[in-house]
């Protein structure tokens, strides 16, 4: 055992004062007796002070002696050591358990038979899981036949899909990852937009060639005749005139294709590359343009506030009104009436267009600005358009910070309302001079 100097000195000084008081006395034993008994109490001190201490570890022991300070401290490093160790490994559970909670995801792992071991808060959302349902069977609790088969591992695949037992509108996409040794992790996610956005993708290609398919017919067609038979020039004239409507169809729908494939792809436009806009000049040149669609069939009224600029992409709002003036003429009768309006309002302007046509039904509402949707043209006196043109509209407008309103009345008509925020709104000059 090592002894401290201290220790020495103290051991040094009762055996001396043995031997002197025994030498005195001539009673060597019972000095000797004495001094051990003193270094009995002493030792007996610095056990009950470490007794004290292991009450309440965590802070520094405060024995005397060396023999117990060295044992005391090591119990003492031993201790803290723990504590980083269990304190590093709490940090290391709180942080896997808030990024398992942030996932979108539900993410449950599973005993081998089933047996729920634990869940994100995805799960609680998504398959309906409260925290009572720890160590119950997965499979009683989320009741689909795909899911059991996967979470049984009788799925031949380790990926199901499959409609959700709680929401059928909802889609699951679930699968199997196996843990070692004898646990698994379940995956489920939400697969309804993914699957509406693949569908969106296959209609859109689907009209796309169906769009193109009754042009090129026509265009195949006049050619075929024209390479098989002989026609004097009268005719071959005719049949060019004849030409030109499907191939202006097939480029108005490649030019507004590209369109809205750039305004869909492009980052909205930075405050340093917007115009102050003049909206009724562009509205002048849009209803010239309708006119000529019309064949003077229609009447055009323009009520435009004066000395309201707007701030933006020239081309882009121009696309906007002419796709909203030439579509109200589309759905109007012969005779009928297109009012055009662009007002300030209390929390910015309105540019709004109003027909006198067939009107919307309200189920169909949310879907106009899809792409090629149309409503009911059987009933509409004038056909044509890409079926783009609202969509055109609605992503215009959306990177203009402006919103898209419909209001529509089944045979009496519809108004389109574009609410541009008073960001896109420039001072104007009689604003400028009143501030000064």
């Amino acid at each position: 055992m090592k002894l401290s100097t201290r220790e020495w000195l103290i051991a040094g000084t009762l055996a001396s004062l043995a031997i002197l008081f025994g030498a005195l006395l001539d009673a060597y034993g019972a000095t000797l007796f004495i001094a051990a008994a003193i270094w009995i109490v002493l030792q007996r001190r610095e056990f009950m002070e470490l007794s004290r201490w292991a009450q309440h570890p965590l802070s520094r022991p405060s024995n005397n002696l060396l023999e117990w300070q060295l044992l005391a401290e090591n119990l003492y490093r031993s201790i803290q050591n723990s504590r980083n160790r269990t304190k590093g490994a709490l940090r290391t559970l709180s942080t896997t358990r808030a990024i398992t909670n942030a996932l979108p995801d539900a993410a449950v792992i599973i005993e081998q038979g089933g047996n729920i071991v634990r869940f994100n808060s995805a799960a609680e959302h998504m398959l309906r899981l409260a925290p009572s349902d720890r160590g119950t069977n997965l499979a009683s609790l989320v009741r689909a036949p795909e899911f059991l088969t996967l979470v049984r591992k009788d799925a031949p695949e380790s990926i199901v899909e499959f409609a959700s037992p709680f929401d059928g509108s909802v889609r699951l996409e679930v699968r199997r990852i196996n843990l070692p040794p004898n646990h698994a992790l379940i995956l489920a996610r939400d697969v309804t937009q993914l699957n509406r956005l693949l569908t969106m993708r296959q209609d859109f290609v689907a009209n796309v060639s169906h769009e193109l398919r009754t042009p090129l017919t026509v265009i195949v067609g006049y050619l075929e005749t024209m390479a098989m038979e002989n026609l004097d020039v009268e005719t071959l004239k005719d049949i060019l005139q004849k030409l030109e409507p499907p191939t202006q169809r097939m480029r108005a729908l490649v030019e507004d294709l590209l369109l809205l494939t750039r305004l869909e792809s492009s980052a909205a436009p930075e405050p340093r590359e917007l115009d102050t806009l003049d909206l009724g000049a562009i509205v002048r040149s849009c209803i010239a343009e309708a006119r000529v669609l019309s064949h003077g069939k229609h009447r055009f009224d323009a009520d435009m506030e004066r000395d309201v600029p707007l701030l933006g992409v020239e081309s882009e709002v121009y696309s906007a009104c002419l796709n909203m003036i030439t579509n109200a003429v589309r759905y109007s009768p012969e005779g009928g009436v297109v009012a055009i309006s662009w007002r300030r309002t209390s929390h910015g302007a309105c540019f709004s267009v109003t027909d006198q046509g067939i009107g919307i039904p309200s189920e169909d509402l949310q879907r106009i600005t899809e792409r090629f949707y149309r409503v009911d043209f059987a009933k509409s006196r004038v056909r044509g358009g890409t079926g783009l043109g609202l969509a055109i509209v609605k992503h215009v407008l959306k990177r203009h910070h402006a919103a898209l309103r419909v209001e529509s009345t089944l045979g009496a008509g519809t108004t389109f309302y574009c609410d541009f925020p008073d960001s896109q709104l420039p001072l104007t000059t009689t604003e400028i001079q009143e501030a000064k």
